[in-house]
């Protein structure tokens, strides 16, 4: 820790610091000159301070400019000194020192038993599904969220589908706790089942869904190691995954073809492994849908596809 880092996290300094603004400003410049990485939501200090702060005192991020000046009493100036000392000591993500968080725009409980929601999938659901200047053909009524973590993927859906009826599947029973927790956060427990399974193991194939989305682990165990340190604070269950990190996916492709209506699809996020996806099936023309917001890595294929792929593979 540098000498200006130092005095910056003197504990005296919260008697100088009173409002909103003066914390903020505060640990924007504590973020600054540390050395703490920037992976699992904002990129820039202020932004990293901004939702570390305004979670914490019970307040989304877009109500910032509304109350900017607003006055911090001791205890929670003090709050906040402690929750900015441990960010940039123990490198804590600020999602699992607020346990608060938003996933195109909807506010979600998260605690170290799930991964950070951070998929690129979002801006896919903030765009209505129109990838590539191309429009869904028709509205999904049963949606399968593989590898749920969270929740946030099928609750976002819900919200965008309204007549939609979801399932989440994750093989972890803590990540599938906390699914609940949101599911009933957003009253949504009509319309989305959460369901403790090793991908489709517990499904029986009556289980037909127009669409089926996931985000599954990708990490081949090896890159663990050279992950920044806030990595190692999320449960590997939810990063790792043998083969290169291609045993899940390999699964999802094969098996999702049993679980897809006629006319269905699958979305599946791969990030890195876009290219391995690429050579292992170069006889296939996936789809991989264009993101703007950074993220790579995430491919659309329909049912037909997947029967194509498990002929070539049978030969």
């Amino acid at each position: 820790m540098n000498i200006n880092l130092k005095k910056l996290l003197k504990i005296e300094i919260i008697n100088e610091l009173l409002s909103i603004k003066d914390m903020i400003r505060w640990s924007a410049s504590c973020f600054s000159i540390s050395n703490i990485w920037y992976g699992h939501g904002p990129n820039n200090p202020l932004d990293e301070s901004i939702q570390l702060i305004l979670p914490i005192l019970g307040l989304p991020p877009y109500t910032l400019n509304n109350i900017w000046d607003a006055k911090l009493t001791l205890q929670e100036r003090k709050l906040i000194f402690r929750l900015v000392f441990k960010r940039i000591k123990n490198r804590i993500p600020i999602v699992y020192l607020t346990n608060k968080t938003w996933f195109c725009g909807h506010e979600l409980y998260i605690d170290r038993r799930v991964l950070i929601p951070r998929s690129p999938i979002s801006e896919l659901i903030n765009n209505k599904f129109k990838f590539n200047g191309l429009k869904l053909k028709f509205t999904p009524k049963n949606i399968l969220d593989l590898c749920t973590g969270s929740g946030c993927i099928a609750i976002a859906c819900a919200y965008l589908f309204p007549n939609s009826y979801i399932d989440a599947i994750d093989i972890s029973l803590d990540a599938i706790n906390v699914t609940e927790s949101n599911i009933e956060l957003h009253g949504l427990e009509k319309r989305i089942t959460p369901i403790h399974s090793n991908l489709f193991e517990k499904l029986h194939t009556s289980h037909s869904y127009d669409l089926i989305i996931s985000n599954p682990p990708y990490v081949d165990k090896n890159e663990l190691n050279y992950l920044p340190k806030e990595y190692s604070y999320e449960p590997q269950i939810g990063l790792i995954a043998e083969d290169n990190g291609l045993d899940i996916i390999n699964k999802i492709i094969i098996n999702s073809f049993f679980y897809l209506k006629k006319n269905g699809f699958l979305i599946c996020e791969v990030g890195d492994k876009m290219k391995y996806i690429i050579k292992k099936y170069s006889f296939i023309n996936f789809q991989w849908l264009k993101i703007k917001n950074g993220g790579i890595g995430i491919f659309k294929i329909d049912r037909n596809i997947i029967e194509k792929i498990r002929i070539m593979q049978k030969r």
